[in-house]
């Protein structure tokens, strides 16, 4: 890759980090292609050079948005010089918490919707992959089977923590808030039932 190619592609990821920060601000609808040249210091003119509509620029957003997510869930998840509680807890607030008390729960709502026509396939995978990792979790360390006196498989354990962070998310106020909610069902579900 040439300096030329490169400096363009730093360039491009700068807007699209700028673009990130004035969508989660003011949502699709108000955000304006001004406001984001302005928030990446380029002019109209460049910012178009870059991306044609704000529907591209908002397609990039989101698609940097999905691996941001994806890459920080996981990286919580692998991590096995943590407890399995633990784990599960950064991977949920990886995946539901990083806009928790940050991002205006209107705003955020009407982002999903905007991305929903273009985005939804890959949102409900990435749901499903998260889902089934944390069951793989729970059952590599036997948490799971620590449940099935219980009735209860390790995807159904897996899609109460999601469910309960998902939950978590939209009643907290605060990241700590949300923090503890998710802890105290992580705890649960790593905790031996009694019989």
């Amino acid at each position: 890759m040439d300096d030329t190619a490169a400096g363009g592609s730093a360039r491009r990821e700068g807007i699209v980090r700028a673009a990130t920060g004035a969508f989660l601000r003011f949502g699709f609808r108000k955000t304006s292609m001004e406001d984001v040249a302005k928030a990446a210091a380029i002019s109209r003119q460049g910012l178009y050079l870059h991306f044609e509509t704000k529907e591209a620029l908002f397609r990039a957003v989101v698609e940097q948005m999905l691996a941001d997510l994806r890459s920080t869930t996981w990286e919580a998840l692998d991590r096995e010089d943590v407890e399995a509680g633990e784990r599960l807890a950064r991977a949920l607030e990886a995946f539901h918490g990083v806009t928790v008390g940050t991002v205006n729960r209107e705003v955020y709502s009407e982002l999903l919707s905007s991305a929903r026509s273009f985005a939804l396939d890959r949102m409900s995978r990435m749901e499903e992959e998260f889902v089934a990792g944390m069951a793989a979790l729970l059952t590599s360390t036997g948490h799971a089977a620590a449940w099935e006196g219980a009735g209860l498989s390790a995807a159904e354990l897996a899609q109460n923590l999601f469910d309960a962070s998902a939950g978590a998310k939209h009643e907290s106020g605060s990241l700590d808030d949300y923090r503890r909610r998710v802890r105290v069902a992580t705890r649960i579900i790593t905790s031996r039932p009694r019989d």
